[in-house]
């Protein structure tokens, strides 16, 4: 039996059928973990954005609590010593170090990481009595402690 090779169509279908699925499956698959990706980055940024929010809010009322106090004693007349938080703050969030700013000029608490705009969270403080320092402190430290100094008047967060 002879075969022509150039007017032969028994496989075409088969060989186009096979690249087409294949191709079809490569695409949706790229697809598919490109979203799932882009998912879980937003899904990260929500979370330290929600972090932040509960830490600086967290640092804020310590702050006001600080000022409040200040505020009573000096009142009250009464002599006031050192007051003084110890806290900590977990090292990262997300899996991500982040930073600390207290701003003096806008009275907020800046936090900070990766630089995205995302994630970056400003929570307000109040403080009618005190100064608070401006300062930036870095998450990986642990634990951090907010001082009253009565000599200076003023907040500081180490």
């Amino acid at each position: 039996m002879i075969r022509k090779l150039i007017d032969n169509e028994d496989a075409v279908s088969i060989s186009v059928g096979f690249i087409l699925t294949f191709s079809i499956s490569v695409i949706m698959i790229v697809i598919v973990l490109s979203s799932f990706y882009s998912l879980m980055d937003n899904a990260e940024q929500t979370v330290m954005h929600d972090e932040f929010e509960i830490h600086g809010n967290d640092i804020a009322v310590r702050i006001a609590t600080i000022d409040t106090m200040v505020g009573s004693m000096e009142d009250s007349g009464s002599n006031l010593e050192e007051i003084r938080y110890d806290f900590s703050l977990p090292s990262k969030i997300a899996g991500k170090p982040y930073s600390i700013e207290i701003v003096n000029s806008t009275r907020d608490i800046v936090f900070i990481s990766d630089e995205r705009e995302r994630t970056q969270v400003k929570v307000p403080y109040f403080a009618e009595n005190t100064l608070v320092v401006s300062t930036t402190v870095q998450s990986i430290k642990g634990n951090f402690v907010i001082a009253y100094e009565p000599e200076t008047n003023i907040i500081n967060i180490y």
